[in-house]
């Protein structure tokens, strides 16, 4: 019988990431209970089963009630504990800083010598009116093994480097059947029980219902989906306030009620300096309309925004627009400097926009470093933007079909050439106060070319990230937007190709938007035929690019959501706008203790960033506990994502085959035989997440 030999736990203080290994397939073994033993904190003595919601085959969770892993095993070596900060059942969030550790316990069926799981308070058969909270027979289990214990991890949002860094990201994923059980309370609207049958759709509304929370200061939803996020873009704004400092801020988009409402403020008391950038476009012409066109309205996303801190400021020092006005270039930075007595002391950047859908509705991280010589570089490049003159925004007001956009009329704003010579002039690195932790700066434009072509040399930001990259030990990780188009000229062309070139290296990584996805294989089809009549339709976009199949260690997927019935699982909402994960992250050998580095800032990636944006890019050196807690962002995301590319996936090969999605069917999908550990034992192509963070 084989038993646990090795298991341990990493986090990024929002969710956990725990993997284990045995020593052969555990004789009999249904899946495991892993228990959270809180050792500090409010909950200090607390043992907490951890829930879980897919079921037996013979089983159904048609209200995706939690139950715990003791009821529905986990049948996998390796898990996520989405509930480590996060509610089970409610949107809330419990504070941070304490400490934890894992046991977790292999289970199955009856047995001589083996004793039952004993029932648990948190995972009851039948609710407060005696109804069961799951169709099909409760399937009794009992202990195979003792629990095996993982070494103890602190659960924080602060990095060594002389106390100098922190770090967090948002709990910004809408395709959770979490959020949508969540949404249908607010709504008031319950799910009817799904018997086998046609697929549900998403309830009507509940992304309007969703759009109304967002944006309401205090509101549960609001809370919970932004974490740690939000209180880190107002933490310098509370410094300033009651303190003698001020704020340097560059932003791209500003739109939420609550921070617009805090940095006008701000502004008005004479704490703020604001260069806000041009957001969004509005183009209220449609199909068929008479020539001349309207003109398309630029900053209609910033634009009531910017009029209250015009308001709020009479002193051009305190806001100045940086109005570029057209679809080649962007003011696409988020950093805030804090400056005291004449000195920048902190400086807060990441890939956070300031508005409801930053914090609320996309994959997104903020880091926080509190060092002199750090901040007084963003704060020169602040003054640097400054100086960098621009057209003078002509206000434009455009009605048409009913509708009117106000804002600004287009213009052909480009960043100056002295800006573009500064940022490229080479720095050294910066050293915290830990004497390790090393922080590169880089910011963009640092071209002479205005925009970039096919040919464009590789600029200076982005010839470091890929050198970086060319000298990982054994990890690339990523999360990105939208870098650039096939793999072109960004850094997924460029993982891709490291991949092919070295077979020891684990590549994986989660992208915004299909078309960053590396190109298909010559001559996988694009479109469908629907039968029996023939018509010739769009295949969905493909998700997911393992050009070893399921099996290799080369895997790219896009955020996708279910979009039909998938056993118990509903049809999920993906967005509320434009991005879903909106992260630029490299992280390189996490678990290495002087290679470990995490890319950052607002740079998308690619070339086009550092040619025609305004960006800042952070590389983070030597700090071992801030790339493994971005590693676990990246893989959280990854993980979720990878599950619903796959199912993409299935749809776009059955469409291909017989020109219908997949037959519908509910149910769970936990295997009732220790069959199921047999992929864990195979023989693999590469390592894995998995064996990398266990050192196989």
């Amino acid at each position: 019988m084989g038993r646990i030999t090795k298991a341990g736990a990493w986090c990024n203080g929002e969710v956990a990431y725990l993997a284990w290994m045995a020593d052969g397939p555990i004789a009999d073994c249904l899946g495991f209970m892993i228990t959270r033993v809180h050792e500090t904190g409010p909950e200090a003595g607390a043992r907490r089963i951890l829930p879980t919601w897919i079921a037996f085959t013979d089983q159904s969770n048609p209200d995706w009630l939690e139950q715990d892993s003791s009821v529905w095993p986990i049948q996998q070596y390796q898990w996520r504990d989405l509930t480590l900060r996060r509610s089970r059942d409610e949107a809330t969030v419990r504070p941070i800083d304490f400490r934890i550790h894992y046991e977790i316990t292999p289970l199955g069926l009856a047995g001589p010598g083996r004793k039952p799981v004993p029932a648990s308070d948190t995972a009851p058969y039948r609710d407060e009116n005696g109804k069961p909270r799951y169709v099909g027979p409760p399937r009794p289990l009992f202990f195979l093994d003792e629990p095996f214990k993982t070494e103890s991890i602190d659960v924080t949002h602060d990095f060594p480097g002389g106390g100098a860094i922190k770090a967090t990201y948002t709990n910004g994923i809408l395709s959770t059947q979490n959020l949508l059980r969540q949404l249908e309370k607010v709504q008031g609207v319950k799910p009817e029980n799904i018997a086998p049958g046609p697929a549900m759709r998403i309830t009507e509304g509940l992304l309007k219902t969703l759009k109304a929370h967002i944006p309401k200061k205090g509101d549960p939803i609001r809370l919970f989906l932004t974490a740690d996020v939000l209180s880190f873009l107002t933490m310098l704004i509370d410094r300033a306030e009651t303190g003698n400092g001020e704020l340097y801020l560059a932003l791209y988009e500003l739109h939420d009620p609550e921070l617009i409402e805090r940095l006008t403020a701000l502004v008005k008391a004479g704490k703020a300096h604001v260069i806000l950038s041009t957001s969004g476009s509005t183009d209220l012409n449609k199909k068929g309309d008479p020539l001349p066109r309207k003109l398309v309205v630029w900053d209609t996303g910033n634009h009531d925004a910017r009029i209250g801190l015009h308001a709020a400021a009479p002193a051009a020092e305190r806001m100045q627009d940086r109005l570029f006005n057209n679809n080649s270039h962007i003011g696409h930075n988020k950093f805030a400097v804090y400056v005291e007595g004449g000195v920048a002391r902190a400086v807060m950047t990441g890939s956070t926009n300031w508005t409801e859908t930053g914090l609320c509705t996309q994959s997104n991280n903020v880091i926080l470093i509190e060092d002199k010589n750090v901040a007084a570089r963003f704060l020169a490049y602040w003054k640097l933007l400054r100086d960098d003159p621009q057209p003078v925004g002509v206000p434009l007001t455009v009605s048409n079909h009913g509708e009117t956009a106000e804002g600004f009329a287009p213009s052909k704003g480009v960043q100056g050439p002295a800006l573009r010579l500064a940022n490229a002039a080479p720095t050294g690195p910066v050293t915290l106060k830990d004497g390790k932790t090393t922080v590169e700066i880089l910011f963009s434009p640092n071209t002479k070319a205005p925009s970039k072509n096919k040919t464009s040399p590789t600029p200076v930001d982005l010839s470091r990230v890929y050198s970086l990259m060319e000298h990982a030990d054994s990890a690339i990780l990523f999360l990105t937007f939208y870098p650039g188009v096939r793999g072109e000229q960004n850094v997924i062309g460029q993982a891709a190709e490291l991949a092919v070139k070295r077979p020891d290296l684990l590549v994986q990584g989660a992208i915004s938007n299909p078309a960053a996805l590396p190109p298909a294989k010559p001559g996988e089809p694009t479109t469908y035929v629907h039968q029996p009549g023939g018509e010739v339709r769009d295949l969905p976009q493909r998700a997911i690019w393992w050009p070893d199949g399921d099996t290799g260690r080369v895997v790219m997927v896009r955020a996708a959501a279910i979009s039909a019935q998938f056993g118990d699982l509903r049809p999920e909402l993906l967005s509320a706008g434009h991005a879903i994960i909106h992260d630029k992250i490299v992280v390189i050998d996490p678990l290495h203790p002087d290679n470990c580095t995490v890319i950052t800032g607002s740079h998308n990636l690619g070339y086009k960033a550092s040619y025609q944006n305004d960006e800042n890019l952070l590389i983070v050196r030597g700090n071992q506990s801030l790339a493994v807690a971005y590693a676990i962002h990246i893989l959280d995301v990854y993980d979720h994502y990878v599950l619903r590319a796959k199912l993409q996936e299935e749809l776009r090969q059955s469409l291909i085959a017989t020109g219908r999605p997949p037959k519908a069917e509910s149910g769970g999908f936990l295997n009732a035989k220790a069959s199921w550990q047999g992929r864990w034992f195979a023989p693999a192509k590469a390592p894995s997440s998995r064996d990398y963070f266990l050192g196989l």
